[in-house]
């Protein structure tokens, strides 16, 4: 039976700018596929997903001034995703400082 793919995964991540390392993995999927139908057929229909994914376009994230508290997602499209999180608690008065 092909390997899965994982070793040599992990092998990338020991490495990752290593051009033979970084193929390893697409060879030991293309190697199961050409010996396991149901893999190749299971990879074809990911692959065929995947075409799907928008790679277009540009983001550009830019957080500025000011504190913030929290989750922090940066990415493009999202929809229908709701996060709840408790609000910051205050911040403890300076030193020496009366509060207003």
């Amino acid at each position: 039976m092909a390997g899965s793919g994982e070793q040599e995964l992990a092998e990338l991540e020991q490495a990752p700018d290593d051009p033979a390392l970084a193929q390893a993995p697409s060879e030991a999927l293309a190697l199961r596929a050409a010996m396991e139908v149901d893999f190749r057929t299971g990879l074809g229909q990911w692959y065929e997903g995947a075409k799907l994914m928008c790679t277009d376009g540009e983001v550009h994230n830019t957080i500025s001034g000011g504190s913030f508290h929290g989750l922090t997602v940066q990415g493009r499209n999202f929809s229908g995703i709701l996060f709840t999180t408790s609000p910051p608690l205050p911040a403890a008065p300076e030193a020496g400082v009366a509060p207003r």
